[in-house]
């Protein structure tokens, strides 16, 4: 019994295994040069951050516009 329970929990890391292979920190480079403002074409891309936020907010505005209390 306590094989099966050992070959279970090793079964249950190989599957989790995979999931580990993202990389938190693959856009920490850009994240340092929009903090000092130095990326190329900045000022579109602060624009078009904006825009998306702007775009977020209002979706977020009409929901709560449109429940029923």
């Amino acid at each position: 019994m306590k094989l099966r329970n050992t070959l279970f929990v090793l079964l249950a890391f190989l599957f989790a295994l995979p999931a580990c292979d993202q990389r938190p920190n693959a856009n920490q480079k850009d994240g340092v040069k929009d903090a000092l403002d130095v990326r190329p074409n900045e000022a579109a891309r602060d624009l078009s951050e904006d825009i998306n936020k702007a775009g977020t907010d209002a979706g977020r505005d009409l929901k709560d516009a449109v429940k029923p209390e």
